[in-house]
């Protein structure tokens, strides 16, 4: 990526001196992480410049009203602000600004609000970013403007459940008085698709309970004891699954509802109607659970139940095969014969 960036240095010298790298990559330089995408703002060029410039370097609108580009690994724009007209998250009036600290102002969090010259090195930090940073805080930047677009609540979520940051009192707050409603299902699942990746899962559970989330997007509320059980649960997070496999079970709640609700893809719609482990599991069962699918994905969302014993029986990856299958009764031929399989307990 590196080279990249001296080519881009060179590419904007003859035109601005005023380009930065902004938001997330900012932050994850200053936390130790190497950025795997980065955006860029480019001062001082005028739109019919900036496009030209955009087709000399062959990079891609992927949103002419709003002056972004998209080259390899870097999402090139224009500074701008953005005014809400309208309900939903493309109620926005655009508008160029070629102030620094106005167009870092629509940003969502201090940490996010972060501008990093790349000519020079130099931080501009106009909303207190590198403290919150340092104190590993999530802050919103200002009241009026953070709720106009509610996805910054889930944001907000994952935000702590991927960097183990704790979300500020009155940013907490705020959050909670912000409608879901207007939130497309689609953008809904691309939050909570990095929170359920994340390394940090409990947090993010405590942020999906104390933001409202829980509550408005499926009317779920928890008693300290049920918050402890599942947090416990969520320390450990082996699978992207996990998350809503325990919440759903602990719970009790229809599947359909949680798959709408969260517009979940194929993967996740599988692998949350993924059997419970019952409390003891015997090799019938697992025999039976088998036909449907191999048992490893079971094992993992179930914290490794049964691994010595499905491994060595050859399940892990593989379905179990029935020797005899009557053509002319097929069900009742294999369940005769997982029935004739000596019954034992596999784990108490």
């Amino acid at each position: 990526m590196q080279k990249d960036i001296e080519f881009l240095k060179k590419f904007f010298a003859p035109y601005s001196k005023r380009v930065y790298f902004v938001g997330g990559c900012v932050r994850d330089e200053i936390l130790g992480i190497t950025p795997k995408e980065y955006d860029i703002e480019v001062y001082d060029i005028d739109p019919e410049k900036f496009d030209s410039l955009m087709a000399k370097l062959g990079a891609k609108g992927v949103g002419k009203s709003f002056f972004v580009y998209k080259w390899k690994n870097f999402d090139i724009a224009l500074p701008r602000v953005e005014t809400k007209v309208a309900k939903g998250h493309r109620g926005f009036e655009v508008s160029l600004t070629q102030d620094e600290k106005t167009a870092s102002k629509r940003r969502d969090f201090t940490m996010n609000a972060l501008m990093k010259n790349i000519f020079t090195g130099e931080i501009l930090d106009f909303w207190g970013g590198i403290k919150d940073i340092q104190s590993k805080i999530i802050r919103h930047i200002d009241d009026n403007t953070f709720v106009e677009d509610s996805l910054r609540v889930l944001r907000a979520m994952q935000f702590a459940s991927r960097l183990k940051f704790k979300v500020a009192p009155e940013t907490i707050k705020l959050c909670q008085s912000i409608d879901l409603s207007d939130l497309s299902r689609e953008r809904i699942y691309m939050e909570f698709e990095k929170m359920f990746k994340s390394k940090y899962l409990y947090y993010g559970f405590y942020y999906f309970i104390v933001l409202g989330i829980a509550k408005k997007l499926l009317n779920l509320e928890f008693s300290k004891k049920e918050f402890f059980h599942l947090a416990k649960l969520y320390k450990n997070n082996p699978l992207e699954s996990f998350f809503l496999y325990h919440l759903i079970y602990y719970k009790h709640l229809n599947h359909e509802k949680v798959i709408s609700a969260l517009n979940l893809p194929n993967r996740l719609k599988k692998e949350i109607k993924i059997k419970k482990c019952p409390k003891t599991v015997t090799n019938r069962f697992l025999f039976a659970l088998a036909l449907k699918y191999p048992l490893k994905t079971f094992s993992i969302l179930n914290l490794n139940c049964c691994e010595e014993w499905i491994k060595a029986h050859n399940l892990w990856d593989k379905k179990y095969r029935p020797k005899n299958i009557d053509p002319k009764n097929p069900r009742q031929s294999i369940l005769n014969e997982i029935k004739s399989i000596p019954l034992k307990k596999v784990s108490p």
